[in-house]
């Protein structure tokens, strides 16, 4: 039976997927490594981890240049050597992709459960939904999810890690920067958002007080290691396979397990009718058809061949933001230019000094004396010409290329100027919510679908006693929720509703609900229901 179900397990390990047909595959080039197993020796663990880390540091150094440029190109920093905090610059990403987030993470992800069609299947379905629902908001998921999107726009991939809170005894999703994990070159992000390499690590900080507490059994070398001084945070690495986890500091093993997110057999010895004992597994109940690992990636640019996209929204556009930083400089000077200046001969009898000193008097309502000669020729004001239209013209041009690029070009007062009605501005503001709708968001509801299914597994394997949630019910009363891991006792198929994600711009909603109540086919309690009216029983009364 434990090889059957170790073959099985197998079967969800990353040389078993199907890759996507875009990754290429050399025929007899490969490289032979070791497979992390629980027995190891810790020296051949150490060593395994040093060789997964190797791996990425030879890889890493060409995408961490493209992450830090982006980062810079967000901040406001776009030139090398920036000293000058007030530089002529119109950072044009920044607004985009700030007006973007909003847009693309505006709907909160709505679950949808369902089980078999027993009214006990329907009635756990409806229990884990509300739960979700509660641990959404709890959980503040629309804001983690903003920033999930704002990383994935600026390091090529946006991570979430799935984890169980000891002082909150309770789900926990942490938005991690990218760059705090070593992740397997030859893996990709598939289309379910999930992260097929062999291996991923985390680099971490913790108390050393803390470490302790979690690894008593180490406690000697821990406070060796920070010569006693309990309060120091100590950088250490979280290693995670599908099935395995361990935790490493320095030269020495923390701990090592089975995947603390999974219900693993149970071994139980049964005696037959002739007083003969066996020793049967008996699964444990899990969400998930195989272990995983805890992170969720979010994966859009993608072609298949690593670990991330192969580009970004920035990247796409810093072409576009140098030519207006460099068209606003040309500005500028010229604006200086046709500002003029003054040109003083000698033979006006002024020295050098009485000459800037006479310009300033100039410059404030005097005059400047000339001993002697024409005033023409020895003092003359000299004013540069205005630069041709088409300067200005493509600057507009280009502001407006960067703002389509991000789709957010009718999203913006300067993107809605040139149209003259509200239902102009409208359709443009339209336009940009279905092309973020129909790009961002689609995969914005497949994190959102993974981050759901893993709360569930989450639900299975740590609900070992009762957790109540409350949320907001009907007729906006307080709906209280319980729910322990014995419950589930059945499939249950876990989703985002489909649209839910997708921008609605409020007042498109709000003119087609008043439409359909002038035409009858709307109550008036939905109609402010939709018109966003705090207590629309009231005002229907």
């Amino acid at each position: 039976m434990g090889k059957i179900l170790d073959a099985f397990l197998s079967l969800g390990k990353s040389t078993n997927k199907v890759k996507n047909s875009d990754q290429e595959i050399q025929q007899g080039v490969f490289e032979l490594e070791e497979e992390m197993r629980l027995d190891m020796p810790d020296d051949e663990l150490i060593d395994l981890a040093e060789t997964w880390e190797k791996k990425w540091n030879d890889y890493y150094p060409v995408l961490k240049k493209i992450e830090e440029k982006n980062e810079n190109y967000w901040r406001g920093k776009h030139f090398a050597n920036q000293d000058d905090e007030n530089a002529v610059v119109d950072n044009l990403i920044f607004e985009s992709l700030e007006t973007f987030l909003p847009i693309a993470t505006k709907q909160n992800p709505e679950p949808v459960v369902t089980a078999d069609n027993t009214d006990e299947g329907e009635a756990l379905a409806s229990k884990v939904s509300k739960m979700l629902i509660y641990q959404a908001d709890t959980n503040r998921l629309k804001l983690r999810l903003k920033k999930v999107v704002r990383f994935w726009a600026m390091y090529r991939r946006g991570v979430m890690k799935m984890a169980w809170s000891m002082k909150k005894n309770d789900i926990k999703p942490i938005v991690l920067r990218p760059q705090r994990l070593i992740l397997d070159p030859d893996g990709i992000i598939d289309d379910d958002m999930t992260y097929d390499g062999e291996y991923i690590g985390e680099n971490k900080k913790e108390k050393a007080s803390d470490l302790i507490a979690r690894f008593p059994q180490k406690e000697a070398y821990i406070k060796e290691y920070v010569k006693e001084k309990l309060g120091t945070r100590v950088p250490y690495q979280e290693w995670h396979t599908d099935e395995y986890s361990f935790w490493k500091l320095g030269n020495e093993i923390l701990g090592k397990m089975k995947n603390p997110n999974w219900n693993w057999p149970e071994e139980k010895t049964e005696t037959d009718e002739f007083g003969g004992e066996s020793v049967i597994k008996i699964p444990g109940r899990n969400h998930f058809n195989t272990p995983q690992k805890p992170y969720i990636f979010l994966s859009i640019f993608n072609l298949g061949k690593h670990p991330h996209d192969d580009t970004s929204l920035i990247e796409q556009n810093i072409a576009n933001q140098d030519i207006i930083n460099k068209r606003n400089r040309q500005i500028d000077d010229n604006v200086d230019d046709m500002n003029g200046g003054w040109v003083i001969s000698g033979d006006s009898g002024l020295t050098a000094a009485q000459a800037s000193e006479a310009v300033q008097a100039v410059r404030e309502g005097g005059a400047i004396y000339i001993p002697t000669g024409n005033s023409e020729t020895v003092v003359s004001k000299k004013v540069g010409s205005g630069l041709p239209s088409d300067v200005y013209n493509q600057l507009i041009d280009v502001r407006n290329e960067l703002r389509n690029i991000f789709g957010t070009r009718g999203s913006t007062p300067q993107g809605t100027s040139s149209e003259p009605t509200v239902r102009g501005k409208m359709i443009v503001r339209e336009q940009d919510s279905s092309r973020i709708g129909g790009g961002v968001s689609e995969y914005l509801e497949q994190f959102a679908d993974q981050v759901f299914n893993w709360m569930v597994q989450m639900m299975y394997v740590h609900y070992d006693e009762k957790h109540i949630g409350s949320i907001i019910g009907k007729d906006s009363a307080t709906e209280f929720v319980e729910l322990i891991n014995s419950e589930l006792d059945r499939k249950l198929m876990v989703s985002v509703k489909e649209g839910s994600m997708i921008p609605k711009d409020s007042l498109t909603k709000a003119n087609q609900a008043t439409d359909l109540s002038s035409a009858g086919l709307m109550d008036p309690i939905t109609l402010y229901d939709k018109l966003d009216y705090p207590n629309p029983y009231e005002t229907a009364e």
